[in-house]
């Protein structure tokens, strides 16, 4: 029973900043195509735990597609001062101050990364109160099967 209680408290607390309004903001994708190992610089480095089809994945010569989002908030209230982006895992992406109109962009890494869940796969924005309280969230998640939800509504599939 307790176990219970603690699992609800849990699910509660993560859902107690309200999502931000479709309206308020804007999301665009800029979708590109890159060569793994011009990003990876440690070709030469040898991992033991590394499996070979992870391996393989690194050492691609083929182009891949690479997401990054544009974010573009279009009504701020007078409590959103500063916006913090972060991995459900808990690293932070952005953190700054924000104003009416401003862009903010995301790197997402690549697609398949991201639905083999070698990267982070689900993102929180939130905004922040001149206090830094969190005061609305913009909730990023891209599932296994590459569908895109953006505050639990579909936006897209890779």
């Amino acid at each position: 029973m307790i176990k219970y209680l603690f699992l609800l408290c849990l699910f509660i607390q993560a859902d107690d900043v309200p999502l931000k309004p479709a309206d308020e903001f804007e999301i665009k994708l800029d979708y590109k195509f890159k060569n793994r190992n011009a990003i990876s610089d440690n070709n030469y480095k040898v991992d033991f735990e590394e499996t070979i089809a992870e391996r393989e994945r690194k050492s691609s010569n083929s182009l891949l597609p690479y997401l990054m989002l544009n974010i573009k908030l279009l009504k701020l209230s007078d409590q959103e001062t500063r916006v913090k982006a972060e991995a459900v895992g808990g690293k932070i992406l952005v953190s700054r101050k924000v104003s009416e109109g401003e862009l903010i962009k995301m790197d997402l890494g690549f697609t398949d990364d991201l639905k083999d869940r070698i990267n982070p796969h689900e993102y929180n924005l939130y905004l922040l109160s001149p206090d830094k309280k969190e005061t609305t969230r913009i909730h990023l998640l891209v599932k296994e099967d590459g569908t895109f939800l953006v505050n639990d509504k579909v936006k897209g599939k890779f």
